[in-house]
Parts: structure tokens; C-alpha cells; sequence
């Protein structure tokens, strides 16, 4: 049993609408991007939004190691509870978002194509994840 289960049913029910719609509208809003996951922070899915090829089951499972190893090291290196994490690669961008949910933290991993502003996607990013963080 995931932390999902563990929350009332309603709440989890308007979490996982409010996910999807975010994920729909940062597809929509940002046309290079190939994949949204939206995670518990033990790996599994909430929401997604995927184009083809694109397994988001592993998007999940691989953001919630990530987002744990920029956690370590936001602690690790006293600087305060990590937000964020990018990965830059030749043909584009992972980002892993934090999302602090007070009952039910969750992650947010994009998969973005190098056409993307980077500043842009991120500043979507973080207003998708404040609007899910504020779901009660």
C-alpha cells in the first residue's frame, strides 16, 4: 500500500484530477515537451501525460531516486530543502520537481526537447506545482 491509499478518498480523488489537469496544460502550453509524470515520493504514478514511446512508469520510479539524491544533498551541503533538480543532456532537459504537499508530498518530472527555454519550462513547472501542492 502506497501513501495514496492511506490519504481519504476525496482528497486523493482532487489531487489526482488537479495533476492531470496540470500535466494536460504544460503539454499543451509547451509542445516540446515528450513526457509529464506526476509521483508519490515512493515512486508511483498520480497523473500523467505521455507521448508515444515514452514509459512513465519508469519516469516515476527514476524521479522519485533523483529527487531523493537532491534531497541528500541540499541537506548534505546546508543549503536548505532542495526544490528542483535539472538534468541537462545534448538533446534536452529532465526536470524533477518537488511538490510539498502538506498530507501527500508528491514529484513532478518533465521530459522537455532542447528547443525548450529551459527559464520557461521551469517557471510553468513551478506554477503547476504550487496549484497541486494547495489541493485540499
Amino acid at each position: 500500500m502506497n501513501r495514496l491509499t492511506s490519504v481519504n478518498t476525496e482528497l486523493v480523488e482532487r489531487i489526482q484530477q488537479q495533476a492531470q489537469a496540470e500535466l494536460d496544460e504544460l503539454m499543451q502550453a509547451l509542445s516540446g515537451l515528450s513526457a509529464g509524470v506526476i509521483a508519490t515520493a515512493d515512486g508511483f504514478e498520480v497523473a500523467a501525460q505521455a507521448k508515444a514511446g515514452v514509459e512513465v512508469a519508469k519516469l516515476a520510479a527514476m524521479a522519485c531516486s533523483i529527487s531523493a539524491l537532491g534531497a541528500m544533498v541540499g541537506q548534505e551541503s546546508a543549503i536548505g530543502h532542495y526544490q528542483n533538480v535539472v538534468v541537462e543532456a545534448d538533446e534536452g532537459y529532465v526536470l524533477i520537481l518537488d511538490i510539498p504537499h502538506p498530507v501527500y508530498p508528491m514529484i513532478l518530472n518533465l521530459v522537455a526537447a532542447r528547443n525548450e527555454v529551459l527559464g520557461q519550462v521551469l517557471y510553468l513547472a513551478k506554477r503547476a506545482v504550487a496549484r497541486v501542492a494547495k489541493v485540499n
